[in-house]
This record gives C-alpha cells, structure tokens and sequence, in this order.
C-alpha cells in the first residue's frame, strides 16, 4: 500500500513538474507573427486597451506594430492619443505612422485635430493624407479657429493631400472654409482635388456653387454627375429645376433616380409636370417608386389613373407598397376599397404599407381597420399599424402603447417606448422601470430604447429620479453596447465621467480559433452571394476586418442568408439585406464589433449596417456608388468583383438565395 502510495505521488510530481514546464516554455518562448496579430485582435474583440497592447507598439515587426496602432485606434481609450501621436513622430516605418495618423482619428479626442495639423507638412506624404483626415474627423463645426489651419493643406505640393483636406473641410462642417473649396476650381491642375472640392460643398449644401453643379453635370463618370445633382437638389432657382429635369434623364439608373428624388423637393410647374411625363414612361421598378415617391412630396396629385394602372402592370409588393400610399395621399378615403383588397395579401412588407396608408387618409374611422392589422401575425405590420394608429386615434392613445407594451415581439414594445419618448410620456417612466429591473431582462433592442428615452427626460431634468434609474440599470446592464450608451449619457447630459461601466466585454471568437484562421486566411478568401437577380461575387477583406469576416463566414456557412430579402434599396447609394426579420431591426441576437479601416467606400464595397458603435450583426449593404462620407464611420469588410450588374437591378424583396464561401475563387 505505501509503495503504491509513493508511486502515485511520483505520477502526480512529474505531472506538476511538466505542466510547470510547459507553463514556463509557453510564457517565454518567442510567439509567432500569428499569435501575436490574434492577441491584438482579441483585445480589439474585448475593447480592452491593455499595457501589453501598448508593447506591440514597440515590436520589431513593422506589422505587429501597425496592426496594435489600428487596435488602439479602434478601441480608444484614455491613452491612446498619446500612444498613437507618438508612433506617428517616432516609428521608422511610414505604414506604421500613417496606421497610426488614421487610428487617432477614431479616439474622438479632439484636442490632437490640432496637433496632427501642426506636424502633418513635416510628414510623409502618405502619412500628411491620414493626419489631415484624421483631424477633420476629430474636430466639428464650433472649432473654428482650427478650421483656419485647414487652409495651408489646400494648398500642399501633394494632391493626395489636398484632396484629403477637401474632405476634411466637409467632415469638419468648416462651413467658413467655402470660398478657400471656391478657389480650388481655378487654380488647382489636379481634377480629383477638384471633384472632393465639389463632393464637400454639395455635402454641406452650398447653394452659390450652382455654375459649378452645372459644370460637373456633364461630367463623363456617374459618380461625378451623382455629386453634381444632390448640390442641384439645395438650390433653390428654376434654373437648378430645370437641370435636375435634365439630370432624370440621365444614362445611369442611379442618377437618374437621384435626380426624380432632388425633382420631388421643387414644386414649380416645370418640376411637377417633369415627374409626370416620366412616370408615363418609366419600366424600372425602382424609377417607377422613386417618381411616386417624389410625386407625393410634391403634393402633386396629377398621377392618380396611371397609378391604379402600375398597381395592375407591375404587381409587385415593393411598386405597389409605393403605389398604394401614394393613393392613400390624395384620394383619401376614396383609396380604402383599394387599401381592402390589397390587405388580403400574405405580404408583411404590402401589409405593412397598407397600415401607412391608412395613417395617411387620416381619419378616425380607419381606426377598426388598423385595429385588424395590430392583431396580424406579422410584427412587421403590428409595427406599422401602431404608429399609424398612434397618430389617426389620438384619443386612444394610452391603450395602444399599453397593449404594444405587452406585445410579444420586442420591436413593437420598443416602438411604444419611441412613443413614450416622443410625446414624454412621464406616467410611464414607473413601469418602465419595473420592465427593465424585472429578473427577466426584455430584449436588448428593448433596453437600448429605454436608454435613449432615459436621455430625453434627462436633458429636461437633471434630477428626474426615475429616469436616473433607468440610466442606473443600463450602467449595470450586461450588454456592452447598453453600457456603452449610458456612459455616454453620463458624459453630455449628467456632467460625470462613467466610463468606467465600459468594462470589459465578452467575445464571439477565441484567441487560439483567431489563430488558427489566421492561419487559414493568408489570402482573402471569397463569398458567392446568390440571388435571384444574378451572383454577385465578393473578395472579403480579412486582412482588414477579421471579426467582421469570420462573422459573416460563419452566418453564411451555417445557411442564416438562405433566403433572406434585400429589404433597403436607395437609388445611388446602397442595397442592404441580411436581416432575418425583414423590416431593419433583425440580426443574429448578439453584437459584433466595429472595424474601422482608411478602406475607401467606392462602387460595390461590402460594408457593415450598424445602429451606433459596435451594434452590427448580420446585415450588410454594397454601395451603389462611391460614398467617401461613410470611411471610418461603417465597417469595410468586401468589394464586389463580379456581378455589380445584379447588384444595380436590385429591388426592395429581392432574395438571397444562399452565400458561398471558398477560400480561392479563381
């Protein structure tokens, strides 16, 4: 016995002695390029700026060193200015510096916009293009004094440069800066500098560029006639009418819808008879809906019989949804018989625009009507019928946001908190507060709204108990992205910095699974999305956003996209799908996070829909144009390579039949 004693001790001694050995050889042994990128993304997954984060910015490897510059960027911080602002002065490396000139720009820590300006002419080229755009990105429109050090980068020997000061006067909203963009157009060689000139004044809605809208409206790329047309849509003159009438006659599909949009907004008789010459003629679906859209801000009631008309010629959801509120708009209640036959249906998205048209007519009597369509099996349409019904039967008013309040969908209690938000609601606060404190959280959608509506009532009294209460749980709430807003409120409405409750948050992907992917993914890899329309065929950049990725692989591969709707299309800008639920609330039920990169949004980049900082899931949008004002603020994670053509024809409903994944598509 005591010999078997002694040798289960020396079994249990060398089991000690090689853990301990293998604990040793794991702690100092020299990680690989692999390993150490995996635990830099790990930190960026758990939002968690650490000391040994703050050593990769000393690694030999010039990559290690910029992938922890991006890291810190993107997870901010109390120091990460300063980490960032010196690599940018002191790394060898110029993909190092201008990694980290375009991470400290996403700290929000205004005070280094000035600082980048005062160094940005000592620095590289490439890194001068980052720090000027970092800057514009850091400051906003009260900071007018720097706005003023903008001006000497319009002016820099390279155009990259001043091209990225254009930008940065638009993202600045240095409205002061306007004559300085003027300028350009008769002293600057380069034509790129020139079209981010115009891109920022037709953003910050400069009306006196009129001459050079009509300029550029000729312009030979789509993009450039694109920029040109929404400058047009903010002047007001029968001139900027008549050439936005030309402009809907434009080639390309998505300027011509852009401009029909801008012909909505002018109400002069040249204006209203443009639109309902082209409806006569328009066979794209989404021409048809972009005119019916922009006749009924018009207040143009001209199109009634050729609207019942492309009701019986088209017959889709997504025409007759634009149709039928259209006719809701002018004919009233003489559109209700047509309203009844459509809600027979079994489309929610249908359904849903008949509640809308009901809210339109705009009398009390649709009330039993909608009251039908609160009932529906489809959340899509409670949702619709509530709002609706909120605003034609005010009267009952507090009935209905109780029984939304009840609802078993969380969309359309959240819907009843934004009433409650809206019209202040303050005799609700108190069951607010038992929802959110029950053992049972409600859906994090839910908590997130209450959160918003917590703000209001805050801004109106500082000292409003039960709305600190609400602002109390959601500091304590287990979903990062809850205690990511409270701290914020904290911050601009209480006056106290919390941002503390932003601790450390919990992960999708381990470090030794990010490892191996990154292991795996040497090269891109590459996703087939199928549609009925056509395959679209799309690099994914892991090489910039890992998470977003390995993310979207996982969804894909585990079938989640299989016939999923493109349930958001806007001519000339994007097309977003993979929302299960359809109506832009859906996702995986859990969040993933933001990954910022200096990749530009240009035709068919693959970007990541979001509802604030780190709120993304599985829904994505391709860009049906170049769109600068969106880099650095959405997640790049693809471009398109094939198939853009199928993306153009895309429609509201359109289906993704399934998303292929392979690692080498050619």
């Amino acid at each position: 016995m005591k010999k078997k004693i002694q040798r289960a001790a020396s079994f249990l001694a060398i089991i000690i002695l090689v853990v301990f050995a293998y604990f040793i050889y794991d702690t100092f042994r020299s990680l690989s390029i692999e390993e150490k990128i995996a635990e830099i993304i790990h930190f960026e997954d758990q939002r968690l700026h650490s000391d040994r984060l703050n050593d990769y910015l000393n690694e030999t490897e010039p990559e290690i060193r910029r992938r922890a510059a991006l890291a810190i960027g993107r997870i901010g911080g109390k120091n990460s200015g300063e980490k960032l602002y010196a690599a940018i002065l002191e790394d060898a490396s110029s993909d190092v510096a201008r990694q980290a000139a375009f991470a400290i720009g996403l700290t929000g820590q205004k005070h280094y916009a000035s600082k980048l300006l005062d160094i940005a002419f000592e620095l590289p080229g490439k890194v001068a293009v980052e720090a000027v755009l970092a800057a514009g990105r850091l400051a906003d429109s009260t900071m007018t004094e720097l706005h003023l050090e903008i001006v000497p980068y319009l002016k820099h020997p390279s155009p990259e440069v001043r091209e990225a000061a254009c930008m940065s006067v638009y993202n600045a909203r240095a409205i002061a800066l306007v004559p300085d963009l003027f300028d350009l157009f008769n002293t600057e060689p380069d034509e790129e500098v020139k079209i981010m000139a115009l891109y920022s004044l037709a953003r910050l809605k400069v009306s006196q560029a009129l001459p050079l809208y009509k300029r550029y409206l000729a312009d030979a790329d789509p993009f450039v006639r694109g920029i040109a047309v929404r400058g047009l849509d903010n002047v007001k003159t029968d001139e900027a009418t008549h050439l936005l009438s030309i402009a809907a006659n434009d080639s390309d599909p998505g300027v011509k819808a852009q401009a029909i949009t801008a012909l909505g907004n002018k109400n002069s008789e040249e204006a209203q008879r443009q639109l309902l010459r082209k409806l006569t003629r328009a066979d794209r679906p989404q021409i048809v809906v972009a005119i019916l859209n922009a006749l009924r801000a018009q207040d143009n009631d001209g199109a009634i019989a050729e609207t019942y008309d492309i009701i019986r010629t088209f017959g889709s959801d997504y025409v007759s949804s634009a149709a039928v509120k259209y006719l809701a708009e002018f004919q009233k209640d003489r559109a209700v018989n047509l309203i009844d036959s459509l809600m027979a249906t079994d489309s929610p998205r249908l359904k849903a625009a008949c509640a809308e048209s009901y809210q339109l007519i705009g009398q009390s009597t649709v009330a039993p009507r909608l009251s039908k369509l609160f009932m529906d099996a489809s959340a899509m349409v409670r949702t619709a019928a509530f709002e609706a019904l909120i605003s034609s039967d005010s009267s009952n008013r507090d009935y209905y946001i109780s029984q939304a309040l009840a609802d078993s969908d969380y969309v359309v209690t959240a819907s009843a908190v934004g009433q409650i938000e809206k019209h202040k609601l303050k005799n609700y606060l108190p069951q607010l507060v038992k929802l959110i404190m029950a053992s049972k959280k409600p859906h994090v959608d839910i908590r997130r709204s209450i959160v918003s509506l917590a703000e209001t009532f805050l801004k109106d009294n500082k000292n409003d108990s039960l709305a600190m209460k609400l602002l109390l749980n959601a500091a304590i709430d287990p979903e990062y992205i809850v205690r990511q807003d409270a701290a914020r409120i904290y911050k601009e409405v209480i006056g106290e910095n919390r941002d503390n409750i932003i601790r450390q948050t919990f992960t999708i992907i381990s470090e030794s699974e990010l490892e191996s992917r990154l292991e795996k993914y040497r090269t891109n890899p590459y996703a087939t999305i199928k549609t009925n329309r056509g395959d679209i065929e799309i690099e994914l950049y892991f090489d910039v956003a890992p998470l977003t990725v390995l993310n979207f692989i996982e969804l894909a591969e585990d079938g989640f996209y299989d016939e999923l709707q493109f349930h958001r299309v806007v001519p000339n800008f994007v097309a977003q799908g993979g929302d299960p639920r359809g109506d832009g609330w859906g996702g995986p039920r859990y969040y993933i996070r933001c990954e910022y990169s200096s990749e530009k949004y240009r035709r068919g980049t693959l970007g990541v829909a979001t509802s604030g900082k780190d709120s993304g899931g599985s829904q994505f949008f391709i860009t049906l144009s170049p769109q600068p004002h969106l880099e650095a603020r959405y997640t790049v994670f693809g471009q398109v390579i094939a198939g853009m053509e199928f993306v153009d024809d895309i429609v509201v409903g359109d289906i993704i039949e399934t998303i292929e994944i392979e690692e080498n598509l050619y």
